[in-house]
Parts: structure tokens; C-alpha cells; sequence
């Protein structure tokens, strides 16, 4: 009896072990507007983490709409992990946007004035420079609605993950901006009308919402050319919301993108696409003259469903083509996001 009493304590301290080394070290800091956590200020939190530290740093967020912050994950603070309490009840919100006249060309000046250095850079409600960020059950959101550019993600930073996310706008509501750096979205809602997925960096859209307001433009990609990846949309489901902020929208068809800069990347795989996708899908080459002629815009499908997905129908460009089965095997979020270091973000 001692034998097996002994055999079994054995175990458990192995499984223990396995375990502790799989989650690897981390510590957990709690934001709660009641009072009930260690800060009630989000920014508080992130500024309390140790900079440059290698092990994982949860902010666990209860319950609440934060809507005084507009938040900075500064370059120093690495690995830090946003966890909701509650996808749809967990909320970061802000309202800046770019115009013309406020203050620095944004809007309201008044709100603009309490906020300096990096976390103005953008109209952004939240910006992103430290690398290895993770974000699971939260709700991002820019307010400011049909009035300009109007962030609710400003991404410079790599290996970032967001897993059960909303990201909610009108213009330009993800901007994944630097070149080469990698992000991964699982299981997320993405919302908006005009270029709300743009910039120069690997996006890899992993069984997400992309939900449109009609009208607009859901990819702006200015990938560079010597970069293979753009924006990867795997098994997504593209479909429309009639509750735009300008009603004229709602009677629009959706295109799913227009060229940016440089070389664009996006491609479409095994997604639905529902019927208020413009059938010619890039209709513009918003003054990129050789975006119907150049080999090095790769704008992809492969076997996506639904009345929108009809390829034959694209655009006449040289880069619009469908992707063969061969050609997908490059494709995988694996292969897309491995980079140099191999980085597998799903495991």
C-alpha cells in the first residue's frame, strides 16, 4: 500500500513539474473600475511591468468599459498578456481621430491635449510596441465613427496574438504597420467600413468575422516586395452589417480591398463570402499605376464559398489569381508566421 501511496505521489509531482515548465514563469496584476483589483487604470498596470523581462506579465482585466485611456505598450514592456474577464463585457474604448485643425490634425482637442509622446502618435485606442503581446476576451474599439482615421489597434510591435477579441471602427480599425512583423488573430471580430485592415506587417486571420459596413474597402495592404506574406484570411467569414453610422452605406457593395503601397499581399482561403462582396473585389489602383500589371501584387483565393466568392469575376490584374492546392501548402498560419526564430504562436 505504501508502494502504490508512493508510486502516485511520484506522479504527481511529474505532472506537477511538466506542467509548471509548460506554463513557464508568469505574473498576474488585476485591473478592476471598482477597485477590487490591484490598479483601476489599465496604463497603471502596463507601467508597472518590469521592462524588458522575459517572462510573461497577465493583466487580467475584469468587467468594466474603460473609455478614460487612450493605452501605450511602450517598446520596453515585452510579453505583457491582456486577459478579459469577458469578450463582449470586457471593453477598451477611446474616440480620437484624425482631421483637420484640433490639435497636432486631431480630434477633440481637448481630449487630445491630456495624452503626449508615443500613445499620440495615432488616433490608436490602444497602441502596441512591445513585442510578444497577447490579448484573449476583450472588446478594442475607437468610437469616433464616419469622421477620419480613427484606430482602434496600432500595431509596430511582433509575435502578437489575440485570441476571442472584438475590434471595433469605422476607418482603419487594425493597423498592423511595421514591415515583417507578425501577428495572429484566432476566433476574432473585426468591424468597419474603409481600409479597416492596412499596413505593411503579417496578419494571420484564423476563423475570424470580418464584418463590413457597405461601401468600403476592408484590406489597404502596402506589403513590401521582398516580404511573401501580407494578410492571410483563413476559413473567415466575410459578412455585413446594416447598422452603419452613415445610412447610405447599407445599400453598398463591399470591396475587399485597394492597394495600398509597394507590393500588396492578402490572401483568401476557404473563406465565405456572402453576396454583398463586390464581385470585381479590387476595383481601384488608388494611384498605384502598376497595380493591374505587376507580378509582385499577389492578391490570392483559394476555394472560398458563397455568391461573393466567384473569382472569375475579379478584377482584370495580373496578381488576382487563384491560388493551386501545391500552392497552399505555404500557406498555413505555421509557415506564414515562422519568420527566423520559428515561432509557432497556436501551440
Amino acid at each position: 500500500m505504501k508502494t502504490i501511496s508512493k508510486f502516485i505521489l511520484t506522479a504527481i509531482i511529474g505532472i506537477l513539474i511538466s506542467l509548471s515548465v509548460y506554463a513557464g514563469p508568469r505574473e498576474k496584476k488585476i485591473v478592476a473600475l471598482d477597485g477590487s483589483g490591484d490598479y483601476t487604470s489599465i496604463q497603471e498596470a502596463i507601467n508597472s511591468v518590469a521592462a524588458n523581462q522575459e517572462k510573461q506579465t497577465v493583466i487580467y482585466i475584469k468587467n468594466g468599459l474603460y473609455n478614460s485611456e487612450k493605452l501605450l505598450i511602450p517598446n520596453d514592456k515585452k510579453n505583457i498578456t491582456f486577459q478579459g474577464e469577458s469578450r463582449e463585457k470586457t471593453i477598451i474604448s477611446y474616440h480620437i481621430y484624425d482631421c483637420k485643425g484640433g490639435l497636432n490634425n486631431k480630434c477633440p482637442a481637448e481630449d487630445v491635449a491630456k495624452w503626449t509622446g508615443q500613445a499620440i502618435r495615432t488616433s490608436a485606442t490602444l497602441s502596441i510596441q512591445g513585442d510578444g503581446f497577447q490579448a484573449e476576451n476583450i472588446t478594442f474599439q475607437n468610437t469616433a465613427g464616419p469622421v477620419g482615421q480613427a484606430l482602434a489597434i496600432y500595431v509596430t510591435s511582433d509575435k502578437n496574438v489575440f485570441v476571442n477579441c472584438n475590434f471595433l471602427g469605422y476607418q482603419d480599425t487594425v493597423f498592423l504597420a511595421t514591415d515583417n512583423t507578425r501577428s495572429y488573430f484566432k476566433n476574432c471580430l473585426v468591424v468597419g467600413r474603409t481600409d479597416y485592415i492596412y499596413g505593411g506587417g503579417i496578419g494571420y486571420f484564423d476563423t475570424c468575422e470580418i464584418r463590413s459596413f457597405g461601401g468600403g474597402w476592408i484590406t489597404a495592404p502596402s506589403t513590401p516586395k521582398g516580404q511573401d506574406y501580407g494578410f492571410v484570411f483563413y476559413k473567415c467569414k466575410l459578412t455585413f452589417s446594416d447598422e452603419s453610422p452613415k445610412g447610405n452605406d447599407n445599400s453598398q457593395l463591399v470591396n475587399l480591398g485597394r492597394p495600398w503601397h509597394n507590393f500588396p499581399k492578402v490572401a483568401w482561403i476557404k473563406c465565405e463570402m456572402g453576396k454583398e462582396i463586390n464581385p470585381v473585389g479590387w476595383p481601384t489602383i488608388w494611384n498605384m499605376n502598376y497595380a493591374s500589371t505587376s507580378k509582385d501584387l499577389h492578391l490570392f483565393e483559394y476555394k472560398n464559398t458563397g455568391t461573393g466568392s466567384d473569382i472569375s469575376k475579379r478584377a482584370n490584374w495580373v496578381g488576382i489569381r487563384e491560388l493551386t492546392s501545391e500552392e497552399t501548402k505555404f500557406y498555413t498560419a505555421k509557415n506564414v508566421l515562422k519568420g527566423q526564430d520559428n515561432w509557432q504562436p497556436f501551440n
